[in-house]
Formats: C-alpha cells, sequence, structure tokens
C-alpha cells in the first residue's frame, strides 16, 4: 500500500481530527512563539492583525519563557512535532538564539525510557547479545532522541559499541502525527485552491515516508554503508562501522566513536580543533553528497554531528536519508549559481526548462520579480547571505506566477536549513553557499564535458558493447551460410 493510501482517514474520524487541531493550535500559540514569528515579519498586514489578537488573548505573557515553552508543548504533543522542533532548533534567524538553545534538547536529550524496558527491547532482538557478545553494558543511555535510544558497550574483542534500539510504540506515534498533518494539508488545499501548487500534502507524503523508514534499523544500517563507500577515500569524514550480526529492524549495533558535538565550541576551541577548517570541510560533505552522489544526510541537525580527535566529521544518525536524481542535481547547481551570480533571466529559463512555470507567465516579469525580492538577501555581507531563505522568496512566488513547487527537493531544503543554520551556529562569518561556488562550477562544468559525457556512457553500456565482437561473427555466420 503506498504511503498516500496510509495517510487517508476515515470520515468518522474528522471531528476528532477537527477538535484535535484546534487543541493544537491553541498550545502552539500558548507558547508565546507568535511573538517571535510577527517580530521578523512572515505574515501580510491582515494575517499579522489576527494572529496579534489570538496572542494578545491566548499567549503567556512572560516571553522569557517562549523557548521552554515550546521544548515542553512539542515533547507532550508528539514524536513528530520533537522532529519540527529539531529542524527549528537550527533556526536562531527565526526564532532567536535563546528559543533555539531550548529546542536543543529535543536533539538528543528527551526522557529515556526505563532500563528494564530497553534491555528486554534487546533481549526480544537479539536473547544472546547481551550475555554472549558483550563483555560489558552502561546502563545509562548515552542519548534518548524522539524515536531511539542509545546505549553503549563493550563486545568481547574490546572494541566499543552504540547500540540503538527504538521506542515502544514509536511507529504507531510517529504515523498518528504525520496523517494529522496530512490532514491539515489536504484541508488547506481543499479550503484554499491556489495553495494546490505548493504540493503541501504531497511534501507531508514525503517526509512521513522517510521518516517511517527511520523505523526500520536494517534501513539506517543500510544508508549508512552506502554513506561510508562513497566517503571510503575521504580521511575528513568517518563513517562508523555497522555490526550487521547483531542488527535488526529494532536494534542497530554500530562502532562507537569518541566525539565533540561539533556545536560545542568551547570543547572544540579547548582541545585547539581548527573551528574554520571544521566549517570547509562540513560544506564540502555537504556539496559531495547532494552533487556528486546524489545521497544525502537529511537530518544534519548539530546533534547528528560529532568531531573526532582527529578533525575528521562523523555522522551517528542515518535514519532520514535523501535522494536526488541527476537532473535534480543539475537543476539545483544552475539555479544556485545563477543566482550567486544574479543572473536571474537564467533563473527563469532553467525553471521554464524544467516545465516548473504556467503557459502565460511572463519571462521578464518573473525575472524582475525575482530580483526584487533576492537583492536585498544578496547584498548582505557574505556571512549573513542565506541561500536556503532565497529559495524560500522564489518560493513564495509560485502563487502570482503558476511556479510548480517540486516535492522532491522537500527533505532537501530542510536539510540546507539545518547545514546553514549549524553553519552560521559555529562560524557566522563564513557562507556555505561561497565556500560551495568553486566545487559547484566544476561539477557542472564536468558533467556537460562531451568527452566526460561520452566516458560515462561507453562505462554503462560496456557490457554490450564487449558483445559486439561476438554479435558481429555470429552475423558473418548466418550470412555464410547463406
Amino acid at each position: 500500500m503506498r504511503i498516500k493510501e496510509k495517510l487517508e482517514c476515515p470520515i468518522w474520524k474528522i471531528p476528532y481530527l477537527f477538535i484535535k487541531s484546534l487543541i493544537v493550535f491553541i498550545k502552539i500559540i500558548k507558547t508565546g512563539i507568535l511573538i517571535l514569528l510577527l517580530e521578523n515579519k512572515y505574515f501580510d498586514k491582515y494575517t499579522s492583525l489576527i494572529l496579534k489578537v489570538l496572542n494578545l488573548i491566548i499567549a503567556n505573557k512572560n516571553q522569557e519563557k517562549i523557548g521552554k515553552n515550546l521544548l515542553n508543548c512539542l515533547i507532550s504533543l508528539g514524536p513528530g512535532y520533537i522532529k519540527l522542533g529539531q529542524a527549528l532548533s537550527t533556526r536562531p534567524d527565526m526564532l532567536g538564539k535563546k528559543t533555539c538553545n531550548e529546542l536543543k534538547a529535543l536533539q538528543d536529550n528527551l526522557s529515556p525510557i526505563s532500563n528494564s524496558i530497553a534491555k528486554k527491547i534487546i533481549h526480544n532482538e537479539n536473547e544472546n547479545f547481551l550475555l554472549n557478545n558483550l563483555s560489558s553494558f552502561d546502563e545509562k543511555p548515552i542519548a534518548s532522541a524522539s524515536v531511539a535510544q542509545v546505549y553503549t558497550g563493550y563486545l568481547k574483542n574490546g572494541k566499543k559499541v552504540a547500540i540503538k534500539i527504538l521506542k515502544p510504540n514509536i511507529h504507531k506515534n510517529l504515523f498518528e502525527d504525520f496523517t494529522f498533518f496530512y490532514w491539515i494539508t489536504r484541508c488547506l488545499e481543499f479550503f484554499i485552491p491556489n495553495i494546490k501548487r505548493l504540493k503541501l500534502s504531497r511534501n507531508v507524503e514525503i517526509l512521513s515516508e522517510v521518516s517511517l523508514n527511520e523505523l526500520d534499523l536494517t534501513l539506517e544500517a543500510s544508508a549508512a554503508d552506502e554513506l561510508a563507500e562513497n566517503f571510503k577515500d575521504n580521511p575528513n569524514y568517518k563513517v562508523p562501522k555497522i555490526y550487521w550480526e547483531f542488527t535488526t529492524k529494532n536494534m542497530l549495533v554500530l562502532e562507537f566513536i569518541e566525539g565533540i558535538r561539533i556545536d560545542d565550541l568551547d570543547r572544540l576551541s579547548a582541545l585547539k580543533h581548527n573551528i574554520k577548517k571544521i566549517t570547509e570541510i562540513g560544506t564540502e560533505v555537504f556539496f559531495l553528497q547532494v552533487f556528486r552522489d546524489g545521497f544525502f544526510h537529511g537530518d544534519m541537525h548539530p546533534g547528528n554531528i560529532l568531531i573526532d580527535r582527529k578533525g575528521a566529521l562523523v555522522p551517528i544518525d542515518f535514519g532520514i536519508m535523501g535522494r536526488l536524481s541527476n537532473k535534480d542535481r543539475q537543476f539545483l547547481a544552475l539555479l544556485l549559481t545563477y543566482l550567486l551570480n544574479k543572473n536571474y533571466k537564467k533563473v527563469v529559463e532553467i525553471h521554464h526548462e524544467a516545465n516548473m512555470l504556467g503557459k502565460d507567465i511572463s519571462h521578464d516579469h518573473l525575472a524582475q520579480a525575482i530580483r526584487a525580492i533576492t537583492t536585498p538577501i544578496l547584498n548582505k555581507p557574505i556571512g549573513e547571505v542565506s541561500f536556503a531563505k532565497l529559495l524560500g522568496q522564489i518560493l513564495s512566488l509560485s502563487k502570482k506566477f503558476n511556479i510548480e513547487v517540486q516535492p522532491q527537493f522537500t527533505l532537501l531544503q530542510k536539510t540546507m536549513l539545518m547545514a546553514e543554520g549549524t553553519t552560521r551556529q559555529i562560524n557566522p562569518n563564513i557562507n556555505m553557499w561561497e565556500l560551495s561556488r568553486p566545487l559547484i562550477d566544476k561539477w557542472i562544468n564536468d558533467t556537460h564535458d562531451p568527452f566526460k559525457i561520452l566516458e560515462e556512457w561507453f562505462h554503462k553500456n560496456k557490457l554490450i558493447l564487449l558483445k559486439i565482437p561476438e554479435i558481429i561473427e555470429k552475423i558473418d555466420e548466418i550470412l555464410s551460410k547463406k
């Protein structure tokens, strides 16, 4: 059954979902978050006025506790909302540094399940693992996130391992949250037809499928293996080894690598790590994942990235991964290049070539509109330029110019926001997109190089080419018999 069919709710559930939406809306407003959003002027005047009135009536008046209130609210609402909070924790530009610092607890510091339940889960997955394969097991978890909990132990060969287990009932709870998100987006698309081009419900489908795949730890192990293969020759990016013999759908056993969170600047500085180099490595790794491989880490909040003693980046969670086709990668590379070069006509051209524009759209008017909304961003100091915000601004033109929003970029956009937010947290003076520019230019040139294209064609068709002499020989035999 497709994820869309799974997310569809029966008619009898609609009253329940409607009441739930009101309760969720009120709970979120009570945290005071509207104050932060209104300060950043995300809404038009009419919407802002309505939200100000709601904020005045419902919201908690203590602005100092917005971050703490929002943290507790998201935890109480469920794992789907926690994932939303993890993404928001990397956006100090939207919510402020203080609120984001509070939300960091959502990354790996949630209330853990009891040790007895954890041990029972491990025993159910592999009844011999604790007794026969481990020489020691630390009963205190090192991390507890929205869907899983992580312990450490030592194998009998002396190797330290991390043991990740899924929390009880997490599949049911997460699926309920996504079903609710899907219903909300479908309602918006029904009552506001113009919003359909944003493909919100389709975006929820994609995020649901990706996130629910996170609940099969054998898929996570497979993703880690693929990522490790892609970076096997790169000393600056170390993917932990997977112990397949102990790994199941509900338990993942992998190499434990000592490291420091990428946003723990005090500890990194104390150990003489080069913050500028870390930023440059992170940017290069992100570029290679997205453009070279089309296979990228889709949950790049700081809690999922460590720095080892040699300064290498160590990803530690592979539950959410994204893929892009070569066509998607070329579009994205050209879009980034043309935006940074302020070539707005070319930005319109690639949207047209990708069949993302309506038939009667004026290309000149769209180019002018893109210039108007992006110039203020591009004219800022390089450390303040946000490519993720640029994409958001272009997205805001979708209604006026009938731009088809491509759902395959949904996870990438979320990842870009996280990557950009993390980069700004650790080094505000460096812009990851400017660092990526020469890499992207080279990649575009390579992918359009006719000799390179010919080489790839020969590589893909080498088996057929090798059979050509045999085919010619058989044809010759047939002709000689005649």
